[in-house]
């Protein structure tokens, strides 16, 4: 019995790393191809691959937070920052007042639709028509 026991544990072990990717119906991710996550929009148009923003060795361990590869060719904060100037003080969207760094795909999504986070919570027009790319 103490032998079970020990397998069992061992097993939670092993299987309880493994990392877990559902979809949006509860299903068990496995495909992690670029045919399941296509590349879009100006990163398809400039045939980036998978690998150039995603740093991690395998695919299985892509992650979505990917501040270092987006300031990498898109510059930093305060760079970003100067080219939203425009918007205005309290309407800069890269220079919130709430996030110091937020990892980019919060709003900007490369494999599905980007998100207005802004207009959440803010009710000014010029953020609630915002597009996001």
């Amino acid at each position: 019995m103490r032998f079970i026991t020990i397998i069992c544990l061992f097993a939670c072990f092993l299987f309880a790393n493994e990392k877990v990717l559902k979809d949006s119906l509860g299903k068990v991710n496995v495909d992690f191809s670029e045919k399941a996550y296509e590349v879009k929009g100006i990163h398809k148009k400039l045939n980036l691959k998978c690998n150039d923003c995603h740093l991690e060795a395998q695919e299985k361990d892509y992650s979505s937070a990917m501040l270092n590869s987006c300031i990498k060719c898109h510059g930093d904060y305060s760079k970003l920052a100067e080219y939203t100037a425009g918007y205005g003080h309290n309407n800069n969207v890269h220079q919130s007042p709430h996030y110091d760094k937020l990892d980019c795909d919060n709003c900007h999504k490369t494999h599905k639709p980007s998100v207005n986070m802004c207009a959440r919570c803010h009710s000014q027009e010029i953020l609630k028509n915002l597009k996001v790319k």
